[in-house]
């Protein structure tokens, strides 16, 4: 961060040079996970003469030769300023300043008539032609601390990443995250200081940090190298700020308020009544930060901390009822949401000499958040609290400690080791009214008492007529004091070999999960009739009683190794040669493997030709292979012990917490196991298919940048570029649940007395198995729930096609920086097809990744080729800045897109001959095959998000900027619902009444303000 009492010059023309190098549009470095960058350039070499760095922010240097044409390159290089000096007979001959970016290679010409060709030389011209980085062939965009605090976006991570071409916004039923380039949003990886952060257990979060934390932002979008693994989508890294010679320090606050915040547009059914009415929801926001940063021992030990406590609040009212037949066992709820979040960063930097550097980075990320729920009404469509039902307590996240070495054993060898631990506490915990405390503590046979999951079936005539709701609060829970650990280590070499760069590394990563979910109170009670009013002992009601748990320690290793080889053929082109393996192992709740996958290879070439010789005109293409873990929580339902049992029982009564007074057995004929779910632990043999094939998807990429000259002005000094990109997914991985072939052997061995029917596995068999879609099934399993087991193998044709999803995206981008603006362009044209997302679904807002309800019968499979969920056909953005004075400046971000694909679900018993069917899980609407995608398209949106900012010259330091995101209101739908009806096992037809009503709209117009301070001492 550049001080507040530099001269207005100096911060002018260091600001639009450091935003041109943060928006090129490809650049890369060796280095795995994008923590350091390079320099590289040519010397007018003679005899002895050497190039020194020093790092003018901590005092770090490094001596190389260059080599006998002048060539030299000087890797891992912490981010930030360094003077670069030809140094002959003790003295400098040429001198140059360069900025650093972690993940780029700054280049630098030194001699007689040299200057500086790196975008980020303070010494360069404003004018001067932008060198394009021509030693990568990776896609990113790279973005820094001070546009990261200027540009007119929401304050998240994924808002900034989704402004690189070919990132959309996933569905926002999975929170707040991105898709890259067609893929699933649980494809991506996400990094802190070249530390893996990725939740592992579905793949749906990641451990996030202080956003005036944030140093730089590296956002890749493809063509990534041998050294990064675990994502078919993007890789997202983080680097935290660091201490220099200076001490300095700031402090911050940032507020949304609800008084400038736009609600959401209300909905209305075809019949005009009220599905959602938004008036009355509220949101508002307050950020305070403070920092401070400097050096504890000059040139040597550098501190940079960081606190940051967050407080939001939220009021939100639920939707009325769904269907025309509605079962529903109240009216919808509202809540009070206050969030707390006390955030702190530590990083620690140690130059222990000029070749030994070590560093630590630490940081927490715990939220709490309390629910207070209240029941509500519909009031001539305007809804309103009415009596309270308790609260819900939540608190997640946790420490990470990371501690990296680097070490530049000689001019040619550079070693990085880095070791890391993240924690993730999860606790979740219901409070009502009348003090009962509702949680689960993970022990699948006995589920916490508490209050109990409650339904009524009710009458359309009478919908409150039956009795009291009970005490619950949420359906279910997740399991109290659960804990995600990453245990992880890796070590990486550079060894720079005349014309050759090769880089080798080896990782080692332990993930595991003490993770369960069981129903409120341990029970789902859904009422079928009620008992007679004057004899309800001898004519009683019926009530169907799910239990419902699931619990253990699932764990996930991963070790990888990479080889790659950039090849400097010559002064034009560089050819890039790599190969990575990783292997799998995923474990039980008994610490027994069920999926262990060898040697997954995945090749990674590319090519980089600077065309001219001069850095202005670049052709670039690669090609590879890439894979994914699976995830853990996968080992949960398919291979832990598990509890799924349904009893038809006998009641005369409701007690007040909304469980049933018992008649009788519970027992008997009504007990219905799920499958196969009895609490024991399935032999990991039966619960996954042998020779289980990764998760795989390839990649190609070829593309151009090109830096445009003219005698105008204003064309003078663009740098344009285009961008194909072809991805398509090889081999996927999910769960099938048809046990019809398995009953058919069953039958051949004469097993089949222990079956119900073929859809009904026998207690002590697994109900669903984990396989590639398309590809054969083989089983060690019993066939009629003994202790017999039995080699087995159902060809994939018989469990329906095999995965598809492919993306074509093309890309052009434009951009520009002077010392008084910055402009970036780009259009994306894409189009995403097949008969799977990916890991989740968004369709039905299924987060069991990698388990989703694609593939569980072939029937489901029917219509499932479209156009996938995350296509967005074309897409506009533009984003930059202008200074105006010194004192004055202004940004803009726009984004246009148009609409997402809608699909028709419906379908239940019976649909397409199936004996039962998953309520509106069919891509079968009204009798007839809807396939995926085939039912239109949400509207195109458009966000416009100005912002100004005022530096006084009277307050140096001072800065004070207000931001409108959507500032034309711009509210349309992005994603609607899709379920269209459902129909019950006797043939009950459900309609829902909000099929193709919005669910999520573009960001209504809110206002963000924003006050700075920023001091030296």
């Amino acid at each position: 961060m550049i001080s507040r009492n530099t001269s207005a010059v100096y911060r002018l023309r260091h600001a639009a040079l450091a935003v041109a190098v943060s928006l090129s549009l490809g650049s890369g470095a060796v280095l795995a996970q994008s923590t350091a960058g390079d320099i590289s350039g040519t010397a007018a070499y003679a005899a002895g003469e050497t190039v020194v760095i020093k790092s003018l922010d901590s005092g770090l240097s490094r001596s190389v030769a260059p080599a006998a044409d002048g060539k030299f390159r000087v890797s891992s290089l912490p981010s930030g300023r360094y003077e670069v000096q030809l140094v002959q007979n003790g003295k400098a001959v040429s001198t140059s300043n360069v900025t650093v970016v972690a993940g780029q290679t700054a280049q630098v010409n030194l001699g007689a008539e040299a200057q500086a060709t790196s975008l980020s030389s303070v010494t360069v011209t404003a004018n001067a032609i932008p060198a394009i980085d021509v030693s990568t062939i990776e896609s990113r965009t790279t973005f820094t601390a001070s546009q990261l605090n200027s540009l007119p976006v929401p304050r998240d991570i994924v808002s900034v990443a989704t402004l690189a071409p070919g990132v959309v916004k996933g569905n926002a039923v999975f929170g707040n995250l991105p898709s890259f380039g067609g893929s699933s949003v649980a494809e991506n990886s996400y990094y802190v200081n070249g530390f893996n952060v990725t939740n592992l257990y579905n793949n749906l979060s990641f451990g996030q940090v202080p956003f005036q934390a944030i140093d730089q932002l590296d956002v890749q979008t493809g063509g990534y190298g041998a050294q990064y693994g675990f994502s078919t989508g993007g890789v997202t890294s983080v680097n935290i700020k660091r201490g220099t010679n200076e001490w300095k320090g700031g402090v911050s606050w940032t507020t949304a308020p609800d008084w400038a915040r736009e609600t959401q547009p209300n909905v209305k059914r075809a019949n005009g009544t009220t599905f959602r009415n938004y008036d009355k929801n509220s949101s508002a926001s307050n950020v305070y930060s403070a920092w401070m940063g400097g050096p504890l021992i000059k040139d040597k030990l550098f501190i940079f901390a960081l606190g940051e406590f967050t407080k939001s609040t939220n009021t939100v009212y639920g939707a009325s009822s769904t269907t025309s037949n509605s079962n529903n066992f109240s009216n919808a709820t509202a809540y009070d949401l206050t969030s707390k979040s006390p955030y702190w960063v530590v990083k620690v930097d140690w130059n222990i000499n000029d070749s030994h550097h070590l560093e630590y980075t630490g940081f927490n990320n715990t939220d709490n958040n309390k629910y207070n729920y209240y029941s509500s009404a519909f009031t001539e469509g305007v809804p309103s609290k009415t009596s309270y039902l308790g609260d819900m307590h939540t608190k997640f996240g946790g420490l990470t400690n990371i501690l990296k070495y680097t070490g530049y054993l000689t001019d040619t060898l550079t070693l990085t080791a880095q070791y890391g631990k993240m924690d993730s506490n999860n606790s979740t915990y219901t409070v009502s009214p009348n003090g009962t405390q509702t949680r689960y503590n993970g022990d699948i046979n006995a589920p916490n008492s508490g209050c109990p999951y409650v339904a009524y079936r009710l009458t359309t005539a009478n919908p409150q007529a039956w009795g009291p709701r009970g005490c619950w609060i949420v359906s279910s829970f997740d399991r109290y004091g659960g804990d995600d650990q990453r245990k992880a280590g890796r070590i990486d070499l550079d060894w720079k070999l005349g014309s050759h760069d090769i880089g080798v590394g080896y990782s080692d990563e332990r993930w595991s999960s003490d993770a369960g979910t069981a129903y409120s109170g341990g029970h789902y009670y859904y009422y079928y009739s009620r008992p007679n009013a004057a004899d309800p002992v001898n004519r009683p009601g019926l009530v169907l009683d799910t239990v419902f748990s699931t619990g253990g320690m699932v764990k996930v290793n991963q070790k990888s190794w990479y080889l790659e080889d950039r090849w400097q053929v010559s002064d034009k082109l560089m050819l890039y040669g790599g190969i990575r393996n990783d292997n799998f192992n995923n474990k039980n709740g008994n610490g027994q493997t069920f999926v262990k996958q060898d040697n997954i290879w995945q090749p990674r070439l590319g090519f980089s030709w600077d065309v001219l010789g001069d850095s202005s005109f670049k052709v670039f293409g690669s090609a590879g292979r890439y894979s994914l873990p699976m995830a853990a929580n996968v080992a949960l339902r398919a291979a832990t012990a598990s509890y799924y049992v349904e009893y038809d029982s006998l009641y005369s009564g409701v007690n007040p917490d909304g469980s049933p007074i018992l008649v009788g057995d519970r027992g008997g004929e009504g007990i219905y196991v799920s499958n196969g779910e009895d609490g024991s632990t399935p032999d990991p043999k039966s619960v996954s298919s042998k020779g289980l094939k990764p998760y795989v998807q390839d990649e190609y990429i070829l593309g151009f940048q090109k830096t445009l000259r003219s005698d105008v002005s204003f064309f003078d000094n663009w740098t344009v570029g285009a961008k194909a990109t072809y991805r398509k997914l090889r081999n996927s991985i999910d769960d099938t649940c048809d046990s019809r072939p398995l009953f058919a052997l069953a039958q051949d061995k004469g097993l089949d007395g222990a079956w119900d029917d073929e859809w009904t596995v026998p207690s002590g068999m697994p109900g669903c198995w984990i396989f590639n879609p398309g590809s054969a099934l083989k089983l060690t399993t019993s066939l009629d729930g003994s202790s017999k087991k039995f080699d087995v193998t159902i060809p994939g044709n018989q469990l329906g096609p095999a995965a598809k999803r492919s993306y074509q995206g093309i890309e052009l981008k434009a951009e520009k920086t002077t010392d008084k603006y910055y402009v970036n362009a780009s259009y994306t044209w894409s189009r995403s097809y097949g008969n799977t997302e990916g890991l989740v679904k968004s369709n039905n807002g299924q987060d069991d990744t990698g388990t989703t309800a694609d593939f569980d019968f072939p029937e489901i499979m029917t219509g499932a080729n479209g156009y996938l969920p995350n296509d967005r056909r074309h897409s506009f953005k533009l984003y930059g800045g202008y200074k105006f004075t010194p004192e004055w400046s202004a940004g803009l971000n726009m984004l246009v897109q148009s609409g997402t694909p809608i699909s028709c679900y419906g379908g239940g018993g019976g649909t397409l001959g199936t004996h039962y069917g998953y309520g509106a899980q069919f891509h079968v609407c009204n009798g007839k095959v809807s396939p995926e995608g085939g039912e239109g398209r949400t509207p195109w949106t458009w966000t416009v998000s100005p912002n100004v900012a005022y530096q006084p010259s009277w307050a140096k330091g001072l800065t004070m900027q207000l931001s409108v995101i959507n500032l034309f209101n711009n509210d349309k739908p992005v994603f609607v619902y899709e379920q269209y009806e459902t129909i019950s096992a006797a043939g009950a037809r459900t309609a829902y009444t909000n099929y193709k009503l919005p669910k999520y709209f573009n960001t209504p117009r809110y206002a963000r303000f924003q006050v700075q301070y920023d001091f030296t001492l």
